[in-house]
This record gives C-alpha cells, sequence and structure tokens, in this order.
C-alpha cells in the first residue's frame, strides 16, 4: 500500500512538472514572438490583391491614418480616407473600421512586413456585393494625400455633372418630371451630403411641390481624383400625385 501511494505521488509529481515546463515554453515563447517582432516606425504602402493602394504609418505602438481603396463589386471603386488611430496588440494584429463598414485589418509577421485583408460588407441599397482583398505591406513612402474633387449628377437624363449643384432633375419619363430646386448643402464632399429644397412634380398639366429633403451618398470614381455622387436619396413634405413615393432614392451614376 506504502508503494503504491509514492508512486502515485511520484507519477503525479512528474506530470506537474512535465506540465509546468510545457506551460513556460509555450509562453515564453508567445513572450518572446510577441517581443521580437517591433514594427518599423514611419510609413508602410502596400497593393492590394485587387490592384488597389493601401498605406498607413506606424508610431508608438500604434497604426495610424490607414487609407485605402477598395471594390464594390459593380458599385465601383471607393476609398476609405478617414482619420484614425488603432493598437497593435501583443500578436501583432491591428484592424480599423471607418463609417461605413469596411475593414482593414494586418498583422505583423516581420519587422518590416505586414500581411493584411480589406472588407467591403454587403449594402441592400443600391445591391453593392460584399468583397475582399488581401495585402502585403512593407515600410515606404506615404504618398500625400489629393483631396478629390467631388461633383453631383445635376440632370440624371443627360448625365451632366456639377459642383453643390442648385437644382437636380430626375425625370419621369415622356408624361412627366420630377426636379429639385432651390437646394442649400451641407458637407458637399463629404461621404454623404444633405440639401433642403423644393420638388417640382409634373404629370400631364398638373404640378405638385413640396418641399424636399435630399442626400447624397455612395461616391465613386471619375477619373484622378475626381469623384460622384451616385446615389440620390429624397424625402417630401406636402402635397404629392396620388401614389408618387415621399421617399425614395434613384441611382444616378
Amino acid at each position: 500500500m506504502s508503494f503504491t501511494r509514492n508512486w502515485q505521488t511520484k507519477v503525479s509529481a512528474s506530470v506537474c512538472a512535465a506540465t509546468s515546463c510545457l506551460l513556460v515554453l509555450v509562453c515564453g515563447a508567445s513572450v518572446v514572438r510577441a517581443e521580437s517582432i517591433v514594427p518599423v516606425e514611419g510609413g508602410w504602402v502596400a497593393t492590394t490583391s485587387a490592384g488597389l493602394p493601401v498605406s498607413f504609418e506606424v508610431k508608438e505602438g500604434n497604426v495610424l491614418n490607414a487609407h485605402f481603396r477598395f471594390s464594390w463589386g459593380f458599385c465601383g471603386t471607393y476609398e476609405s480616407h478617414l482619420p484614425n488611430t488603432d493598437p497593435i496588440d501583443a500578436n501583432g494584429h491591428w484592424s480599423f473600421l471607418d463609417s461605413r463598414g469596411q475593414t482593414i485589418e494586418g498583422t505583423f509577421v516581420a519587422p518590416d512586413r505586414v500581411e493584411g485583408t480589406v472588407v467591403a460588407v454587403e449594402r441592400e441599397l443600391p445591391g453593392c456585393p460584399h468583397t475582399q482583398a488581401t495585402f502585403v505591406a512593407a515600410p515606404g513612402e506615404v504618398p500625400p494625400y489629393v483631396k478629390p474633387q467631388v461633383f453631383a449628377v445635376q440632370n440624371a437624363n443627360t448625365g451632366h455633372i456639377s459642383r453643390r449643384p442648385s437644382e437636380i432633375v430626375l425625370g419621369l419619363g415622356k408624361h412627366g418630371s420630377f426636379t429639385f430646386h432651390d437646394l442649400k448643402w451641407r458637407s458637399f464632399g463629404a461621404h454623404r451630403a444633405y440639401a433642403i429644397g423644393e420638388a417640382e412634380i409634373r404629370k400631364g398639366k398638373r404640378e405638385w411641390n413640396p418641399r424636399a429633403s435630399v442626400r447624397l451618398g455612395f461616391l465613386v470614381e471619375a477619373g484622378p481624383d475626381k469623384r460622384i455622387y451616385s446615389v440620390v436619396r429624397y424625402v417630401l413634405h406636402g402635397p404629392v400625385p396620388p401614389g408618387f413615393a415621399r421617399r425614395g432614392f434613384r441611382i444616378v451614376a
């Protein structure tokens, strides 16, 4: 009986010792790995698997100013250029979520190498699909940011564009017209622009003039340093034709 008890005690002690050693080795390896990857400070650049640019800065254990462009399927190519400061965790990982739900994340696998992804979430309106692209970034000079010129589609029938238009023509086909006029804008040039004004709806010989709230969104590229709002949303306040929706949207670009 004594022999059995001593043998069990020795086995238990051996198992505990082995487990302790394993924990020390695993934890020690994690610490060494985390401490060994100290990313190069300064600018970092990359090109995603979709052929679009990524840039950010590393400073004092944080990723700053992560700027990236992403393809949103048939909706076009968009960009995120919002100021951000995101910490790099013990595993070398960091991520940034922009205001529209798009994400960029990366992991430092070496002092001069980041492996990451850019993810665009699916949107029901105007029906932009989920997309994902990968990238490998390295230290490099971040190109200076050139703020793009932003335009709105002033006439959906002709495609004419304008900056801060006082009038937007949407049209109703051969037998009517739908126009916003006297538009007063705020935040024009940002991701979304807002205006108040009046609407003019004509059907046959009749005319309605409700007040209107207009919102522009979904900037798409239209050339180097040029963006166009592709979606017009509106809310009408006042008399409208029978069956005419007081809320709606129109894809114009």
